[in-house]
């Protein structure tokens, strides 16, 4: 039997149908892509705030087995020392790869991807600035830097001068100027690792700031934080624990500076 011919010669869409078609799948498409993205950074934002807890517990349990001290601060302006917290410079094969550094070194499954976030893509600006560093250290290619203010001077009342170090890490310059845990002032509201401006992406770096170039965090000096996820940062503080700040978190010094 053959079917009627209303049946028989209906093998195809119309024009019409395509177009409809495919006007309805551009539509939920236009839905679906925006939430996608979102999802994506949710996870590397999530993916950047675990590496941040992990090198808050690995900092501790450093902090614990050194009597209090934090370790050095790994300043492109002085020598590599073995107490820095991060091994990070790249120009040479002498220096210890970033997994031997001392706050992860008793940490399973440590690699470089712990000291990065996810979100942090581009080294353009990080390698121009290297290339005119006479330290010739190299880029600094991670993520995160630890609070460490600069050395001052402070005079007693008998005109007595003293260098003090106002913290967070451990200063080598010429002798060691150790920072305990102990001085911290309010340890749960103090940054100690920083999300640090990577990029003149303004997604990342709103203001322009100068990026990210060693493993130091100075917010005295102007030094931002990130605004990659969101306007946000994630933090690390000095109990610690991690969360996400807003990057204007980091603009107030007593945020950051240990005895305030």
């Amino acid at each position: 039997m053959n079917p009627p011919a209303s049946i028989r010669f209906r093998t195809a869409f119309t024009l019409i149908e395509l177009l409809v078609v495919i006007a309805i799948i551009a539509i939920l498409a236009s839905f679906l892509l925006p939430a996608l993205a979102g999802a994506k950074e949710r996870a590397r934002q999530a993916f950047c705030l675990n590496n941040q807890k992990q090198l808050g517990t690995g900092m501790m349990m450093y902090v614990d087995e050194n009597n209090g001290a934090f370790p050095g601060w790994a300043s492109q302006h002085h020598p590599f020392n073995d107490s820095d917290w991060i091994y990070w410079r790249t120009n040479a094969a002498s220096f210890p790869q970033v997994d031997k550094s001392p706050i992860v070194k008793t940490l399973a499954g440590t690699s470089s991807k712990l000291f990065r976030c996810p979100g942090d893509t581009d080294d353009t600006e990080r390698c121009i600035e290297a290339a005119g560093d006479p330290s010739g250290s190299g880029p600094y290619l991670y993520s995160y830097s630890m609070t460490s203010y600069n050395l001052s001077t402070t005079t007693d009342a008998d005109g007595n001068t003293q260098t003090v170090n106002p913290g967070m890490s451990t200063i080598y310059s010429g002798q060691l100027y150790v920072f305990k845990q102990a001085t911290v002032h309010n340890p749960v509201a103090k940054i100690m690792l920083a999300e640090e401006v990577a990029s003149l992406n303004s997604k990342d770096n709103p203001t322009g700031a100068k990026v990210i170039n060693d493993g130091r965090w100075v917010p005295s000096e102007g030094d931002p934080l990130t605004a990659r996820h969101g306007g946000k940062a994630d933090v690390t503080f000095a109990d610690g624990h991690a969360e996400l700040e807003n990057s204007e978190f980091g603009d107030d010094i007593t945020n950051s500076e240990p005895d305030l």
